[in-house]
């Protein structure tokens, strides 16, 4: 689920300043005319993860730096278009909306968990200094590599940390033709040593165990109640009463403080008519709520003809009842 989740995440990014993505150094059209535009810019890696320790200053090789990169707290941009251009490099918060995972980067919507966008800085080579933002000038085909710098607060609160760290082109200040600027964006997640909570809530959790037929539907809501993202796991199993597996459903989702998930399982292709043993689990942080119970399908015709074989068994005793009263009066006489 998290390559989903991240997948997602690139592309969102790679859109976020409405443009489109690269696919490549050079792409022709049908007419085999050049179709790789002016200026394109590409940021890797897509995620980076550093550990926040309060009055750390991370920078370079710094331990608490991504350690699968080579450079330590870098990024490399790249010019994936025809001409150079200059670019400004800079941090936004990284806010995550609702179960659908809609993206904010705005000021606006930055909250206790996209602090980390205010503490990052990045090395303006020209002054040997860290700033807020640099500018640079690239050339077609070339990667540059960028040094940012975390300064974490002593008072760093718990939890997980989000931001994005932004290549963005500029115009080159030409009053000619239609200019558009594109954008490419890293995600930071920074991890605090220290109150980390991981908690969760499982509420409106519920499953069918009878249905006149048709399919069988399971459904929870989850919310992170922690101050971290973590995945939260469900599956729901059905088997005969004699142990024979007949539908299994299971997943991940991944979760982010805050927010409310809802899971929803529906078993389709049912048997007609039968008895199962049901098992429906959430298992979210500290939190696991897990239930078995028997489920039982049976179509209406069935019930029908149940409720008439009970109706005759009714009758019949008691016919047999009055009869046996019957003889007992004559046996009297």
């Amino acid at each position: 689920m998290k390559k989903i989740i991240y997948s997602i995440i690139a592309i969102a990014l790679m859109l976020a300043g409405g443009y489109s993505i690269s696919m490549g150094a050079h792409a022709e059209g049908e007419d085999g005319e050049n179709t790789t535009p002016d200026t394109a810019v590409q940021i890797s890696p897509t995620a980076v993860t550093v550990t926040l320790m309060g009055g750390d200053i991370l920078a370079g090789t710094h331990e608490k730096c991504p350690k699968d990169l080579e450079g330590g707290c870098v990024v490399e941009v790249k010019n994936t278009g025809t001409k150079p251009f200059r670019y400004r490099v800079y941090a936004t918060p990284y806010v995550v909306k609702g179960e659908d995972y809609q993206v904010d980067f705005s000021e606006s919507a930055s909250t206790s968990y996209t602090q980390i966008s205010r503490w990052i800085t990045f090395l303006n080579e020209e002054a040997g200094t860290y700033d807020t933002e640099i500018t640079r000038q690239i050339e077609p085909g070339e990667t540059q590599v960028i040094n940012y710098r975390v300064d974490v607060p002593e008072d760093v609160p718990g939890g997980a940390q989000y931001a994005v760290i932004w290549a963005q082109t500029l115009n080159d200040g030409s009053a000619s033709g239609i200019q558009t600027t594109s954008r490419a964006g890293t995600v930071v997640s920074g991890r605090s040593i220290g109150d980390t909570k991981r908690t969760a809530d499982v509420y409106e959790y519920g499953f069918q165990r009878f249905a006149l037929g048709g399919g069988l539907d399971a459904k929870a809501t989850i919310k992170n109640t922690g101050n971290t993202d973590f995945d939260a796991y469900y599956s729901y199993t059905a088997k005969t009463l004699f142990g024979k597996e007949l539908y299994s459903e299971s997943d991940s989702i991944a979760t982010y403080p805050d927010t409310e998930y809802h899971v929803n399982v529906n078993w389709e292709n049912t048997p007609l008519f039968g008895l199962f043993t049901v098992n429906f689990r959430i298992s979210a942080a500290d939190t696991v709520k897990e239930e078995t119970h028997i489920v039982i399908i049976m179509p209406i015709f069935v019930m029908v003809l149940l409720i008439l074989l009970l109706t005759i068994v009714i009758i019949w005793i008691i016919i047999i009842i009055r009869k046996r009263k019957e003889r007992k009066s004559r046996a009297l006489v």
